[in-house]
């Protein structure tokens, strides 16, 4: 199986404060705060007495060391303004934490700016004075709204796929998926394409690490270090990136000597269902997926939507998929075909770890599936997601 960039990692690596060496002595945020009274409606414990307490942080470069706490203030209904105010030598990211509330995250790219709060407003703040701020209070806003949508229709899916309804209604359901993801992915990709801060640049680039595939990912990182070559942030994002990238490159070319595409499929007979003996062999002049999976498998579970999706798109095309299963008990095998719609034949030695399937192949996690051709030549491996259906379509071409 081959190694890929783990996104959660980009995210730990991005998602931290950008800083250059522009001097900035101070950074003073004034602003006022309009209907203090429905901030209670999200927050119930964010009034206390009347009042709200605002703090300024910086989040220090790097994202090895906790949110460094600036100045605080405590705002009434009545006083409705506040000035918050501390040190700020480097252009950063720096947050205001309603305690108990929402955080407000601003870029001092000027030594002061104004904040007003109006929490009878869904977009419950503006900035003024700072164009890097505002850039991304609106990012940070439309990015919600759109995320939400791929959450939902995540949810949706997940939904549909548990009672078990048509293989229509499941494909629809991925395609409005993969639409609210590309929607994400293109608004992205326009901010930043268009974004004139590099603290900004470095956020969106965060975000952007849990949906974009790795090669727009890759693509916007590179055109964004060439846009900002003096910020340090995303200088040395790129280092550790590349860094890493050349580290699994290292790995899969081990893991490559144990591959299985360009070989011969092994034989393997198991027992269907209903007890039936199928050979791997059988299936040889059509392309055969075999997919390893397990009903106790979150992942694999998740991933099925897809497969269900691909078998759908090319089974009229010589194309089949035999689906091998690590259950230990037969009955939550059976459920979980059902509730995945997994039509393709199912064999399983009900064996968990031990099962024959595993000493064959020799993979050591799931899902995990090969591609054979019609000569019983493996032409794929660990095929997941949007990879699936396009290596379908370059055999099917």
């Amino acid at each position: 199986m081959k190694l890929v960039l783990h996104k959660a990692l980009l995210v730990l690596m991005i998602f931290v404060a950008s800083c250059s060496q522009k001097e900035k002595d101070i950074l003073e945020v004034t602003g006022s705060i309009a209907n203090l009274d429905k901030i209670a409606d999200q927050y119930p414990n964010a009034i206390r007495n009347g009042n709200i307490t605002l703090f300024l942080y910086e989040v220090p470069f790097g994202g090895d060391r906790p949110p460094v706490q600036l100045d605080s203030v405590s705002v009434s209904a009545e006083k409705r303004v506040f000035t918050l105010k501390g040190p700020a030598k480097n252009v950063g990211m720096f947050n205001i934490i309603i305690d108990n509330g929402p955080m407000l995250p601003l870029v001092n790219d000027v030594t002061h700016m104004e904040v007003n709060m109006d929490f009878s407003n869904g977009q419950f703040y503006t900035v003024r004075g700072s164009e890097a701020s505002s850039q991304l209070q609106q990012f940070i806003f439309t990015y919600d709204v759109k995320s939400a949508l791929v959450e939902q229709t995540m949810s949706q899916l997940d939904s549909l796929k548990r009672v078990g309804t048509s293989d229509t209604l499941m494909l629809a359901a991925t395609n409005r998926k993969n639409a609210a993801v590309a929607e994400l992915n293109d608004y992205m990709k326009k901010v930043m394409d268009d974004v004139g801060h590099p603290v900004v640049a470095s956020f969106v680039l965060g975000r952007s690490a849990k949906t974009l595939p790795q090669n727009d990912f890759e693509t916007a990182m590179n055109t964004l270090t060439k846009k900002f070559p003096e910020d340090i942030n995303l200088t040395e994002l790129k280092k550790k990136y590349d860094a890493y990238k050349e580290q699994v490159a290292r790995l899969n070319q081990q893991q490559s000597e144990t591959s299985w595409i360009g070989k011969q499929a092994p034989e393997l007979v198991l027992p269907d269902i209903n007890g039936k003996e199928v050979a791997l062999s059988s299936f040889k002049g059509k392309y055969v997926l075999v997919d390893f999976w397990a009903s106790w498998c979150a992942p694999c579970r998740a991933e099925n939507p897809n497969v269900v999706a691909a078998y759908n798109k090319f089974k009229n095309k010589n194309f089949t998929i035999l689906g091998v299963s690590l259950d230990k008990k037969k009955e939550n095998w059976a459920q979980a075909i059902q509730e995945d719609r997994l039509q393709w034949t199912q064999v399983s030695d009900l064996a968990f770890w031990d099962s024959k399937a595993v000493n064959t192949f020799g993979f050591t996690g799931i899902p995990y599936n090969v591609l054979i051709d019609p000569e019983g030549i493996v032409v794929g491996e660990a095929l997941r997601g949007q990879d699936l259906e396009n290596k379908l379509k370059e055999v099917f071409q």
